[in-house]
């Protein structure tokens, strides 16, 4: 155990290293550290390669098109002036100051039906035009973004994470949606404040960029009210939705269609199409072939880059290291309280994956359940809690901002991996709070 702990820490310093100093392209440091990493920790030659081009399969099956589409209704709301339509409204009835807060907000509703890194690619064209009319850094509002995404992806049903440790732990789903709320609301707003006031200095080459391109003139749809513009937003987002919310009968017709129509690739399919008509009506139809294919282009980094990432996650729990660091907590009594908190903290450190860490703490833990100094609801939370630490390179997420805005990796370390931590250690406070008031 000791030898894989090392190994997986050295392999992460190198990482870094070979990215941040050595200007390693983040795709090839990442191939590279995976295939190391599986062979160093004994699964063998052949067999890491297969595990690489697993890890590698299943991320790009389920992200690979959806970026795509994204971007292409990014490209349409950009060429139409439709992403600075709704960022003036959204200005206008908010004010700036508002924004950041606004978006966690969003964040936090629209990542209970829908997966985090979906939710943010649709989501994108709307934060970088509010980063353009409100003035503030991209990188301020996207993690403002991203806090309300991660907390209710992390903490709240129906979500499959929470969902499993729901089951594991056998809770009372009423207080634990009361007890995860409460420290939700704290991780989100400790998150909103560390972009707020300690992002707010890093301003981007890639600020630049876009003031650059939102300044050209759009003509085409400029009349257009703002409902429509986003439609294609709001309806994939719907569509996602009830699929969550709503039981699909796959024996009859309706529930048929309603599990096609939900399921991520589809419903960003139907908003990529009622924005390709909306453009189409606005005039100049011959022009969506371009878009599309700018659109790939500048999808294709994102997507690899990603896939990469995915990859280097896999063979970290394929190799059980994961399985090593837990079970050893679990055998330091004097841990008690805390220990569902650090065993995610740890898992979620070593596999960059939210999920693998809420299933794996709940299942470490589950037998531990009768002998706990709390209930099964305040460790569903500090499960929860524990699993917003920390996240980096080995995270799907932490390269799609870096690609999406082309955030240099050390900048990521220095904002989105710390704000990661204050909303753990946050939520851990509310908590305690809510434990020592007797309130769960």
């Amino acid at each position: 155990m000791i030898w894989s702990l090392f190994v997986l820490l050295l392999t992460l310093v190198l990482l870094v290293v070979s990215i941040s100093k050595w200007n390693v392209h983040p795709f090839f440091a990442l191939l590279l550290a995976a295939l190391a990493l599986g062979v160093c920790l004994g699964l063998g030659g052949a067999h890491t390669v297969e595990v690489v081009l697993t890890g590698f399969g299943n991320t790009m099956k389920w992200i690979a098109m959806v970026v795509v589409l994204g971007a292409f209704i990014g490209e349409v709301l950009r060429e139409t002036g439709g992403a600075l339509r709704i960022s003036d409204k959204l200005v206008k009835w908010l004010g700036e100051r508002r924004l950041p807060w606004a978006l966690g907000l969003t964040g936090y509703l629209v990542s209970i039906p829908v997966f985090v890194d979906v939710a943010y690619i649709v989501l994108q064209p709307i934060t970088e035009a509010l980063s353009v009319r409100s003035r503030r850094p991209v990188l301020v509002l996207g993690l403002a973004l991203a806090a309300g995404l991660t907390v209710s992806h992390t903490l709240i049903p129906p979500t499959p994470g929470p969902l499993a440790v729901a089951a594991l732990l056998e809770v009372n789903m009423g207080r634990m949606l009361l007890v995860n709320t409460l420290a939700g609301v704290f991780a989100m707003a400790a998150g909103i404040l560390w972009a707020v006031h300690f992002c707010r200095a890093f301003h981007l080459p890639y600020d630049d960029q876009l003031r650059v391109q939102e300044v050209q003139p759009r003509p085409t749809g400029a009349h257009a009210p703002v409902v429509m513009d986003l439609l294609p937003i709001l309806v994939p987002i719907g569509l996602m939705g009830l699929g969550a919310f709503l039981e699909a009968d796959t024996g009859r017709w309706p529930g048929e269609v309603l599990a096609l129509l939900s399921t991520p690739l589809i419903a960003v399919l139907v908003g990529a199409g009622i924005a390709a008509l909306q453009y189409g009506r606005a005039g100049q139809p011959g022009k969506l072939s371009k878009l599309a294919e700018q659109a790939i282009v500048k999808s294709a980094l994102v997507i690899m880059i990603t896939g990469a990432g995915g990859a280097f996650g896999h063979v970290i729990r394929e190799s059980g290291v994961q399985d090593h660091l837990g079970s050893f907590l679990a055998t330091v009594p004097a841990l008690g309280f805390l220990l569902p908190f650090l065993i995610a903290a740890v898992l979620t450190t070593a596999t960059g994956s939210i999920t693998v860490s809420l299933i794996g703490t709940a299942s470490i833990v589950a037998p531990m359940a009768d002998s706990m100094p709390c209930s099964p609801e305040i460790m569903a939370a500090l499960i929860g809690c524990g699993s917003f630490c920390v996240f980096h390179a080995n995270s799907s997420f932490f390269w799609l901002l870096n690609r999406l805005h082309d955030v240099p990796v050390p900048v990521l370390y220095r904002t989105f991996t710390p704000q990661s931590l204050v909303m753990g250690l946050a939520g851990l406070l509310a908590v305690l709070l809510m434990w020592s008031l007797g309130l769960a």
